[in-house]
């Protein structure tokens, strides 16, 4: 099964930008931006991903998100 996996987390990391840095430059707020950083987020406002895009001037989405394979759980067989 593949999942969206937002990258925020290791952009921030590999340009050496901090949450409350990113905050300033795009106008999310940190803490929104914090959620973004977590794993399992269900829902993303498009809105947040283009500004924060804009701020790091991301212009290859491939950047910013990512399609992950994942173990399927749910659908795995029986093991009895």
């Amino acid at each position: 099964m593949r999942v969206l996996r937002i990258k925020l987390k290791d952009l921030l990391k590999q340009r050496n930008i901090t949450q409350r840095q990113l905050e300033g430059m795009s106008g999310v707020n940190q803490a929104r931006i914090s959620q973004l950083c977590k794993p399992g987020r269900q829902e993303i406002n498009l809105g947040i991903l283009e500004k924060i895009a804009a701020a790091l001037d991301i212009t290859d989405i491939s950047e910013l998100i990512q399609f992950e394979e994942v173990a399927d759980i749910d659908h795995a067989p029986d093991s009895r």
